[in-house]
């Protein structure tokens, strides 16, 4: 029978059920992180309850999002930043959405119109709209404003550049091309874009063969009933800068926002 009955483990069974280290149980406990139920004055050993358990699982759980110890303490105890935990919360889980969706644009696969959920971005955008004659007079008019918008100097690296169909029909190229651009630009062809939830379909292929993924969007869209607020969205993820010629490999996000 345990020293201290049958509630408490032992560190070895902690470091079993938590999938945690002895010296990583230690270094908590050395930061203020955990306080063990149990201490005992004479042999040193230490006994955990169910809640200490918890605890290394919630500060486990911290950790794998990429807060460092100090920063965990001070999500914990540290009440007059609260705004500043917050915001790397945030950028931690941007960062986190971000790579999911990357995982999942590199899962899509030729034929695969899966759809997904997710979060178009808050972004600012240097717009202008064209009635294209074909795919490839929209793809020259896409390059043309993606020039324009780097001539303003406030171009947006990290976001992607997208094109949205102003027009009901599928046929029909009506096209906003979009280049994402800094919060500080202010010319004419500013468009704000609000963070908006979405249904999507990530299409490995041409460009040519997207209005595949758009019809298969709009039916899923139709068939359950999913109110829209916006045009359809072709983002464009990886194309002729990384895949050169080979067409079948392009990935284009096939994106509608809608109301929730």
């Amino acid at each position: 029978m345990k020293k201290y009955g049958e509630n408490l483990f032992q560190i070895g069974e902690v470091t079993k059920i938590a999938g945690v280290t002895r010296k990583a149980l230690l270094v908590y406990e050395k930061k203020g992180l955990l306080t063990p139920a149990v201490k005992d004055s004479e042999s040193g050993y230490r006994y955990y309850s169910a809640d200490n358990i918890t605890q290394i699982r919630a500060i486990r759980s911290l950790q794998s999002l990429g807060l460092s110890l100090k920063e965990v303490a001070a999500y914990y105890y540290d009440t007059e930043n609260i705004d500043a935990h917050l915001q790397r919360i945030m950028e931690l889980r941007a960062t986190l959405d971000k790579n999911i969706q990357m995982l999942q644009v590199r899962a899509a696969k030729q034929g695969d119109m899966t759809v997904h959920k997710t979060v178009l971005p808050q972004q600012v955008c240097f717009c202008r709209r064209y009635l294209c004659g074909n795919v490839g007079d929209a793809a020259n008019k896409l390059r043309d404003t993606y020039i324009a918008a780097a001539h303003t100097g406030k171009m947006h690296m990290a976001l992607r550049m997208f094109t949205m169909r102003m027009s009901q029909s599928i046929d029909k190229l009506d096209l906003m091309c979009c280049i994402p651009v800094q919060d500080s630009f202010d010319g004419a062809e500013r468009v704000d874009f609000a963070q908006t939830p979405a249904l999507c379909i990530y299409y490995r292929g041409p460009y040519e063969d997207t209005s595949r993924a758009i019809k298969a969007l709009m039916k899923y869209v139709k068939e359950n009933n999913v109110e829209t607020i916006g045009p359809f969205r072709s983002i464009y993820l990886e194309g002729p800068p990384n895949r050169g010629e080979n067409s079948d490999d392009y990935i284009t996000q096939i994106a509608v926002p809608i109301k929730v």
